[in-house]
């Protein structure tokens, strides 16, 4: 499409080019044979320098619509062959800035989202593949630790295979940090049954990777408002019961010692 509207273009200006030439040429002519001066590359003519042939002419309207060469600079000339030149020369200012510009706006724009559109599908691969990467490095530590071939790992062959400086290695190639072995396992046990499966363990490594996210810190703030208003409206029942078995008190004192006097 960027191509066909560059041939758009270039067929506007060459058709209105062909138009002001054969008009400033018969014109250039009759005014030399009137005078009976030949003088037709006289380059100090606006006349002559911009619409005497049909290159300059081309080269003209180029300049024309993209600023390279003011509007009454060109157009001035050409009022002296007649009011038809003119308005010739608007409209082609008209159609080329209205249309066929903006098709051509329009097309670079449309390819820029494409190009970005094709640029986030390549970050999408690249995080799926380094993703693969990342479950095939998880599992060659999975099958490192696992040395019974149980398919499960429990917290004491978790904590044994992570004082290896190897296992340890690896961790920390995952952004894993190994040395608080409880709080780790812990974390990915998130069904507390002590045992880590493969599934389980991959998931629990792929969250717990890197730092934490947004995501992660929005979420423990909520969960703690919610544990702070939980405790608060605690806090208020508890102290309504106090005042109220303290307001009581005196009753229940004086009760007591009614009954040890019957006995």
């Amino acid at each position: 499409s960027l191509v066909w509207a560059i041939l758009l273009l270039v067929l506007l200006i060459y058709l209105f080019a062909i138009m002001f030439t054969s008009a400033v040429s018969s014109y250039l002519i009759e005014q030399g044979t009137a005078l009976g001066e030949p003088g037709l590359r006289d380059f100090e003519d606006p006349l002559q320098r911009y619409w005497a042939t049909l290159p300059r002419s081309m080269f003209t309207l180029y300049k024309a619509v993209t600023g390279g060469v003011s509007w009454d600079d060109v157009v001035h000339p050409l009022s002296d062959i007649g009011v038809f030149s003119v308005i010739l020369f608007i409209a082609y200012i008209s159609f080329a800035q209205l249309a066929v510009l903006n098709v051509l706006t329009g097309v670079f724009c449309q390819n820029a989202i494409d190009s970005a559109q094709h640029d986030q599908e390549l970050v999408t691969q690249a995080i799926l593949s380094n993703k693969e990467v990342y479950v095939k490095r998880i599992q060659k530590i999975f099958r490192e630790i696992d040395v019974d071939c149980s398919g499960g790992i429990t917290i004491q062959e978790f904590k044994d295979h992570l004082n290896d400086h190897k296992v340890q290695a690896m961790f920390e190639s995952l952004e894993l940090d190994p040395t608080d072995v409880w709080t780790l396992f812990k974390l990915m046990d998130d069904e507390q049954d002590h045992v880590l499966e493969l599934d389980k363990f991959i998931a629990g490594c792929l969250r717990l990777r890197g730092t934490a996210k947004g995501l992660d810190v929005a979420k423990l703030s909520y969960e703690h408002a919610w544990m702070a208003k939980r405790l608060s409206k605690f806090m208020k029942r508890t102290e309504a019961l106090l005042d109220s078995l303290v307001s009581n008190s005196p009753d229940i004192f004086f009760q007591c010692e009614q009954d040890k006097e019957n006995m």
